[in-house]
């Protein structure tokens, strides 16, 4: 017989939900990823994650826009609404002909990303497999990220090969995955 007095297990002030949930155990299985095989492996781990992440995202745009690939314009809207609805803040810094600068004040992985720069991955790999499939070619500089400490990130969309920064990831367009849409 339950206690009068005492509150309702629907009812305790228990701070736990989706969100909790899913950043203890991303921040948990990134952590002992790291630990584990290092951060290297573990980008590398993340990175191939995100591919295929990415490669599907890109096909649902595609497929909800009618076309068979993104043209510029289309390929920077899928990236802020991808972010928009994953609960991320992307948003356009700058642009030219050679590069996109993109900012983000909210990092979709929310706090699990802290202290986790591997997750940032998820990013890179995303926005580069889209992009390079998009305009043949990307390379990625994660100049500043919410991971490393900084309060917002600083993504650098290099759509022409430049010189390379040492964390610099580059991306190619995947023409078997072009040829078969």
């Amino acid at each position: 017989m339950a206690n009068a007095t005492s509150p309702s297990i629907d009812s305790p002030a228990i701070d736990f939900d989706r969100h909790r949930f899913f950043d203890t155990l991303i921040a948990g299985m990134a952590d002992l990823l790291e630990t584990i095989v290092g951060a290297e492996d573990a980008c590398a781990y993340v990175s191939s994650i995100a591919a295929r992440l990415g490669s599907d995202i890109e096909k649902q745009y595609k497929t909800a826009l009618g076309v068979q690939n993104l043209n510029r314009d289309q390929l920077l809207a899928a990236l802020i609404d991808l972010n928009k609805r994953a609960d991320g803040a992307f948003f356009i810094i700058e642009q030219d002909e050679d590069h996109i600068v993109l900012g983000n004040c909210k990092c979709p992985l929310g706090n699990a990303v802290v202290n986790h720069p591997s997750l940032c991955m998820m990013t890179s790999n995303i926005f580069g497999v889209m992009t390079a499939n998009a305009v043949g070619y990307a390379a990625v500089d994660l100049e500043q990220t919410i991971a490393r400490g900084a309060p917002a990130c600083r993504v650098v969309l290099h759509l022409k090969r430049t010189e390379l920064h040492p964390d610099t990831r580059e991306y190619f367009r995947d023409d078997a995955s072009a040829a078969s849409n």
